[in-house]
């Protein structure tokens, strides 16, 4: 069975991903992405088939050419790549390549849903999926360390807060001004996930992604289905409905 590379470049890391087929054989995320880190994840499995680069930071030529040579075929997800699903989207030069890697893993872990697709990361996505797979839009908004540092450096008095890893879910009210700044930040999300998924419809599948999409997912009053690795998946199969054209 033949191996793919995927790499998903976000804003603070990126996120190295070996499959055979559509299986997921190794992952590793990577603060500081070069040609050099690549190469020693890749060489305990040898020579890939195909390696797909896909960035938020940077249009990556240094490392689609730095890594050239450890597949047979090197490709960079653009706007303009064949996809497996149809984009709506009115200004398809400007959407996030990483939005329509996850769309596209949402559409793979589960084919023929309507879904409001969640990436909760440094800046957070809502995106609308249809059940045969069109994309229809989304909204985009900040992410948790991104509204508390806005909430610091743009009024006089509130502190920087460091945003805690673990999740206080014993009250929604603050009770004191971090406590305060940190659950107004989290039910904000929590609270636009809610309104989408209402104004959606019940039948919509809530499909969340990011660094934070664990602990966002638990303060919801319906099921949501996590996926941590969704734009990875989203990006293999992406290379799999590319692979002979």
């Amino acid at each position: 069975m033949a191996l793919y590379l995927t790499i998903d470049q976000g804003n603070t890391a990126a996120k190295l991903a070996i499959w055979r087929d559509a299986e997921l054989l190794d992952l590793l995320i990577e603060p500081q992405l070069t040609p050099e880190v690549v190469e020693r994840f890749v060489a305990s499995y040898g020579r890939v088939k195909a390696a797909i680069y896909c960035s938020v930071a940077s249009e990556g030529n240094n490392i689609v050419e730095g890594i050239s040579h450890l597949a047979d075929k090197v490709m960079r997800l653009t706007n303009t790549t064949p996809l497996p699903i149809v984009i709506d989207y009115k200004s398809p030069c400007t959407l996030g390549t990483d939005r329509i890697a996850s769309a596209v893993g949402a559409c793979t872990s589960f084919p023929g849903e309507k879904m409001l697709v969640v990436d909760a990361g440094t800046a957070v996505t809502y995106d609308v999926v249809s059940a045969d797979g069109h994309f229809l839009g989304g909204n985009i908004a900040p992410g948790m360390r991104m509204r508390l540092d806005a909430l610091h450096r743009f009024t006089r008095r509130l502190p920087q807060v460091e945003v805690p890893r673990e999740l206080n879910y014993d009250t929604f009210v603050g009770y004191d001004t971090p406590s305060a700044m940190i659950l107004g930040a989290i039910y904000g999300i929590v609270g636009a996930i809610s309104y989408y998924h209402a104004r959606l419809g019940k039948d919509t599948r809530v499909v969340m992604t990011g660094g934070w999409a664990v602990q966002l997912s638990g303060l919801c009053d319906f099921d949501v289905s996590v996926e941590p690795d969704l734009a990875s998946k989203g990006l293999n199969r992406i290379l799999l409905y590319n692979e002979d054209k």
